[in-house]
């Protein structure tokens, strides 16, 4: 993990900050008690879990094991909602690299819906308190400032710079955001939180289904799942990077290890390049710049591709030497808007979560990246905890046939 004790505003600095959040494993308490890797997954409304179809691969039917959950609230974006995401991946190695062995889904709670208040003509109307733009937009009971666009992931207030606070620690309802500027208080009972979102600056492809999943068989009981993986809290950092001759160097250095390692001597320059995807290698120097991560979270950004050369990747870039229109995720089953990419998994994830288990080790988790995309409006339903199924994209683990 990064070491920011350091004042990052010297100038002359060896690295430069980028808008991605880093999301790191730790088993060290964080304050929050909703973003975690592995373990049970748990609810806005524990008497509203979801339907137990959310919880079953679509290759076996079997139940699968919680990756991800995170408080994922965008105060910025959707400043009334409260919001989280989960990712499940089916163990059975016989499902591995099949559609529908990863799963995710969005679950949301919006406010109730705002009731209009006739009055009579012949009433004298009552001069009322005018709410400010906020309230006027967007509905609520009192008055609220919002941050003026910064994302929810956003480094604000003490920051993460100066580690004395966490990016993921919710310190009372999470369904309030701490990136916002200081501001008066207006009710002292609702203090501001501390989420994993309050921080960040904001292969087969999995088909969601739409909507609800309307099944009258309810979210199993914990001792019907596999065994879990291991839980482990989740912290944040902003994404630092080397200078680019600094980050040209490590490149050089990794092609060297690669040429040394080589049971056949050695490749040439020509051969290595030609060998290697070149969207993996960049791939693989980026996440070796901060080699402990297993998040990397960006609402609205780009992900960083593990390969160029898959039926994901067209979504997001004209394969080299092709022509055509990038695809784009497809748009939201519920209300047809937009999917954007929120955040993707990379293989520190795979690690962490199996390097305490007895395995072999051809029996572990398979892929490069997972990548996630979400509804641009955050659909659901007024007044109550929806679930709608995300689109997710599986970029596979791939092996460099070395001659």
């Amino acid at each position: 993990m990064p070491n920011y004790d350091s004042d990052s505003s010297d100038e002359g600095a060896d690295y430069s900050t980028t808008n991605v959040t880093l999301g790191y494993a730790t088993t060290e308490p964080t304050g929050d008690d909703i973003s975690h890797l592995g373990g049970h997954p748990t609810w806005l409304d524990a008497q509203s879990p979801p339907p137990a179809a959310l919880a079953k691969c679509k290759v076996c039917d079997g139940y699968m094991s919680l990756l991800l959950q995170l408080n994922a609230d965008l105060q910025q974006f959707f400043p009334h909602d409260e919001r989280r995401l989960h990712l499940l991946c089916c163990r059975k190695k016989s499902c591995s690299k099949k559609f529908g062995s990863i799963r995710a889904f969005r679950e949301v709670k919006k406010p109730e819906a705002r009731e209009k208040k006739e009055t009579k003509s012949t009433e004298i109307p009552q001069e009322e308190p005018q709410p400010d733009l906020g309230t006027a937009l967007f509905g609520g009971t009192s008055p609220r400032s919002q941050p003026n666009g910064v994302n929810p992931f956003a480094l604000g207030g003490g920051g993460t710079l100066s580690g004395s606070i966490n990016p993921f620690a919710t310190i009372a309802s999470p369904s309030t955001l701490a990136s916002k500027p200081p501001q008066t208080p207006v009710d002292d009972s609702q203090p501001p939180v501390e989420s994993f979102a309050s921080k960040l600056k904001i292969g087969i492809e999995s088909r969601p289904e739409s909507g609800n999943q309307n099944t009258t068989e309810p979210w199993p009981e914990a001792s019907d799942f596999p065994p879990p993986f291991t839980s482990f809290h989740l912290d944040a950092y902003p994404e630092d990077l080397e200078k680019e001759t600094d980050a040209n160097a490590s490149a050089e250095a990794s092609k060297a290890k690669y040429d040394t390692e080589d049971s056949g001597g050695g490749l040439d320059k020509d051969t290595f390049e030609s060998s290697l995807d070149k969207t993996f290698q960049k791939f693989s120097d980026r996440v070796a710049q901060n080699p402990e991560q297993v998040l990397r979270y960006e609402f609205k950004g780009e992900p960083l591709l593990y390969s160029g050369a898959d039926n994901v990747a067209t979504r997001f870039v004209v394969p080299h030497g092709k022509s055509g229109a990038i695809r784009g995720m497809p748009r939201c089953e519920s209300c047809g808007a937009q999917r954007v990419f929120e955040l993707q998994l990379v293989p520190g994830l795979i690690y962490e979560l199996e390097k305490d288990e007895a395995m072999d080790l051809e029996d572990g988790m398979e892929w490069g990246t997972i990548i996630l995309g979400t509804c641009a409006n955050n659909c659901g339903d007024a007044g109550k905890v929806a679930f709608r199924e995300e689109w997710v994209g599986v970029q596979w683990e791939e092996r460099v046939a070395r001659k």
